[in-house]
């Protein structure tokens, strides 16, 4: 099952699902929508009337990325909905076309990650500039994270229901980048094993970044979070 938070992507809905039917078939589809005032709840709702494996969790506000993929988790474990998670973006940046690529690794793979950072990923459309940020935040993460993993800002990522079962879902309370790092650093911690495998990212060409000066602090400041525990684990074994 796909979980897709959405906040003012109205424009993108139809065609991403219409790639992901083209790719998957009829995948279930659950997509998280924080009370869009541009009616993405709504469009929504249009395409379930003829697509029964599209299903809506409508949130009363803005309540941000980390906690709609958490509600979305959660609400799949506890209803035992799927035996796997797949959470995506909607703005088109992740390939649906790779759905089954990610659905069979799945299979024996506790973590699968679309990664940028592995031989063959990459993006379209980003300057030098834009390279160098994004490259030089994953190298940082992976550091100071300790996670063997190239891409720790990935979004499109696979869990098997099991894995997600060994982590406190309610104590990551990241949001943005920063939840990402914050899954793959407590899978990790649990003993979850991951696998990359190639995707090229895609700019959004519609709707608005939903990138903020709040949120690059936050995924700054995680790693720090992250190497401050790892140090007081290791302080706590050699005590």
């Amino acid at each position: 099952m796909l979980i897709i938070p959405t906040y003012n992507e109205r424009d993108n809905i139809a065609p991403l699902v219409g790639r992901i039917r083209s790719a998957a078939g009829n995948e279930p589809v659950l997509f998280v929508d924080d009370n869009s005032p541009d009616g993405t709840a709504d469009e929504i709702r249009r395409i379930q009337a003829t697509d029964a494996n599209i299903h809506l969790l409508a949130r009363p506000g803005k309540g941000g990325y980390g906690s709609a993929c958490r509600d979305a988790m959660k609400k799949i474990l506890h209803e035992n909905l799927a035996d796997y998670v797949i959470q995506s973006d909607a703005d088109l940046s992740h390939p649906p076309e790779l759905l089954p690529r990610m659905i069979d690794l799945l299979k024996t793979s506790p973590v699968v990650i679309g990664s940028r950072y592995v031989a063959g990923g990459g993006a379209q459309n980003w300057d030098v500039r834009r390279r160098f940020l994004s490259f030089g935040a994953n190298l940082y993460a992976r550091l100071f994270t300790g996670v063997p993993v190239h891409d720790m800002t990935a979004g499109f990522v696979g869990y098997q229901a099991d894995v997600l079962r060994k982590i406190n879902l309610d104590e990551i309370g990241s949001e943005g980048y920063a939840f990402l790092m914050e899954m793959k650093f407590n899978l990790h911690r649990a003993g979850a094993s991951f696998r990359e495998f190639p995707i090229i990212f895609c700019e959004r060409e519609a709707g608005k970044s939903k990138f903020s000066r709040k949120i690059l602090l936050e995924g700054m400041r995680f790693p720090l979070r992250a190497l401050k525990k790892r140090i007081r684990q290791r302080d706590s074994r050699t005590g």
